[in-house]
């Protein structure tokens, strides 16, 4: 039999109370799939949203980064106008656009390589009427572009519809990391289930790694966006020894006869709920 509870506290008992893991099991799927959704939705808030909107914020809004932070561009014709020189190098990749020249190579591309002190370069040179690659044997011509028109306003424009777009992928993404990394600790709670003879099926020891994780993760979002990698690292560590003791006292929680049944009755000793 199910003993409701309310969605505040299914929340309370997933983040502080691991002993009472029990009472969460007696609950529906459906109250499961909500507590998952509405704790991805926090994480991408705080690991997109969040960032996004400050750095927005900082340069002066989404129009005047993309109508005067960066260089007025347009490519029409199958010809591309920069008004400026770009070259700039960045964990080992370097783009060079110089729009003043008709044409690149992939041997200057080559060339540009061999300047660079990484294992692995990668360059990209972009003229008026081609792109070239140093990895690559055949260029990219303007011209394939056809009578395609694109500008700095035309990137305005789209640019709300492309984070919207980025914003469901780090949420699909956040789902996905989220799922297979507490499958991990499911694997962990699941030695710990044969050591101690616990009985429990996978389904419920992968479920109590779902709940077990949410400190975990809400912590390194935090720490993540704060951008200390020393803490950052701290702090996962911490996250794991938090997770690892949330699915240790959640699974013992499952022996721990439920308050409505103190008769030692045969229900109690049936496992509340299965996967």
């Amino acid at each position: 039999m199910q003993e409701k509870i309310s969605f505040t506290e299914q929340i309370r008992i997933a983040l502080s109370k691991p002993l009472w893991y029990k009472s969460l099991f007696r609950q529906s799927i459906g109250k499961h799939i909500c507590y998952f959704l509405i704790l991805i939705v926090l994480i991408t808030v705080i690991r997109f949203v969040i960032p996004v909107a400050a750095y927005l914020q900082s340069v002066g809004g989404l129009e005047r980064l993309i109508l005067e932070g960066i260089p007025t561009f347009s490519l029409s014709g199958g010809e591309l106008t920069v008004d400026e020189v770009i070259d700039v190098e960045k964990n080992g990749v370097r783009l060079v656009i110089d729009t003043s020249a008709d044409a690149f190579t992939v041997e200057e591309a080559q060339e540009k390589a061999t300047e660079m002190k990484d294992t692995l370069p990668v360059v990209y040179m972009v003229s008026r009427t081609n792109m070239v690659c140093n990895q690559t044997t055949v260029p990219l011509n303007m011209a394939d572009f056809g009578a395609f028109s694109f500008d700095n306003q035309a990137l305005y424009q789209i640019a709300p519809v492309y984070l919207v777009i980025y914003g469901i992928l780090c949420f699909a993404y956040n789902i996905i990391a989220y799922l297979i990394s507490a499958l991990f600790f499911a694997f962990f709670g699941y030695l710990m289930n044969q050591a101690l003879k616990l009985n429990l099926k996978f389904g419920q020891i992968y479920l109590i790694a779902l709940y077990a994780k949410s400190v975990e993760i809400i912590l390194e979002s935090i720490l993540e966006v704060v951008g200390f990698s020393l803490l950052y690292y701290i702090g996962s560590v911490i996250g794991i020894f938090i997770t690892c003791n949330y699915m240790t006292r959640g699974m013992s929680s499952m022996l721990i006869p439920s308050a409505s049944n103190t008769n030692g009755d045969n229900e109690s000793k049936k496992p509340p709920f299965m996967l």
